[in-house]
């Protein structure tokens, strides 16, 4: 087997990844860092995937944090390199021409939640967890996870999690916004396959070019953001896929979208 922590499958436009680590709950170690982005940069340059889910092995855990065995012996050189690995690969994930889809199944803690609020969309089950029990271990999310949270569902509620460290129910991170749908745990599966039928049914280019905008609007000035969504956009009608998006519009048939 060429992956010792992934497995990965494809079809019908859609790439699966399974962090498979079922007996450590899927924990995130230094090997799942370099797996998971060597599998990305491969993904990223195949035009037969358009969509991605991230989902974690077993139905005790989407990702339980990071793994604190590997953790315990290492200095502060060791902790600030772990760190960047991992804020490459969020970065790497944000960056991604094809959106990504975290289906989320039992605990989604600390590393756990980070990797999910690095996908683009979030689908939960009612079973699952999250949170960010770092403190209790006398440190915090380091990998970037203080300020993806803050970016995402604004700095009071973001404070509240990272300082206490409490566990919460996937109904709260649904209503903060941390979960984008929730579904009973028999329908995880099924409302996580409409909602990739669905966004590899849209325009590669203009997934590719909404998803740098998004980015921009995430880790810039207005001003800056604003230049480059004009950009993006006037790309966009330089495309097939916008020709054929409005032309099968105007002609009421479903658009048949190449990426070109």
């Amino acid at each position: 087997m060429r992956w010792e922590t992934l497995l990965y499958e494809s079809g019908d436009r859609v790439g699966t990844i399974t962090i498979n680590r079922p007996d450590a709950l899927n924990a995130l170690n230094l090997t799942v860092f370099a797996e998971l982005s060597e599998l990305l940069s491969e993904i990223a340059t195949d035009p037969e995937v358009r969509v991605i889910v991230l989902k974690g092995a077993g139905e005790k855990s989407f990702v339980a944090g990071a793994d604190i065995k590997e953790m315990v012996d290492m200095d502060r050189q060791d902790a600030e390199a772990r760190s960047w690995s991992g804020m490459r690969l969020y970065d790497q994930m944000r960056r991604m021409p094809q959106p990504l889809v975290a289906s989320i199944q039992g605990y989604a803690l600390g590393g756990g939640m980070l990797i999910a609020m690095a996908c683009d969309i979030r689908i939960a089950s009612t079973a699952a967890s999250f949170g960010y029990p770092e403190i209790k271990l006398g440190i915090f999310p380091g990998t970037g996870g203080t300020v993806l949270i803050d970016r995402l569902i604004g700095p009071a509620a973001a404070r509240a999690i990272c300082l206490l460290g409490d566990r919460f129910p996937a109904e709260r991170a649904y209503q903060l916004g941390l979960v984008n749908r929730l579904v009973e745990p028999e329908r995880l599966k099924a409302e996580t396959d409409n909602v990739a039928s669905t966004l590899a049914g849209y325009s590669p280019v203009a997934m590719r070019e909404l998803k740098n905008v998004l980015n921009a609007s995430l880790e810039l000035d207005f001003a800056s953001a604003r230049e480059i969504e004009i950009d993006a956009y006037g790309r966009c009608f330089d495309s097939e896929d916008r020709v054929e998006g409005t032309s099968a519009f105007v002609e009421k048939r479903t658009p048949d979208f190449k990426g070109r």
